[in-house]
């Protein structure tokens, strides 16, 4: 499969986007756990939400990226 300067460039910005939203998803993982585990209701319950939120982000992005990816595959084969 020959890739144009262009093509390689979709690819690198799919991966990109791919890296980013599987470190928000991480990092939302760790940044939300004194919350999640903290003993009041109000914190744990606002640490679930934190955590539900930025993984939807984080998940958003990756399929965003994975799309790019995929999309530039299928037009460099065609």
């Amino acid at each position: 499969m020959e890739l144009s300067p262009e093509e390689y460039g979709a690819y690198w910005r799919g991966s990109i986007r791919i890296a980013a939203g599987l470190l928000v998803a991480f990092f939302g993982l760790r940044l939300t756990s004194p919350l999640r585990t903290h003993p009041e209701v109000g914190a744990s319950a606002l640490g679930v939400v934190l955590l539900a939120l930025l993984v939807v982000a984080g998940t958003f992005v990756a399929t965003l990226g994975l799309a790019r990816v995929v999309r530039t595959a299928v037009d460099a084969e065609t």
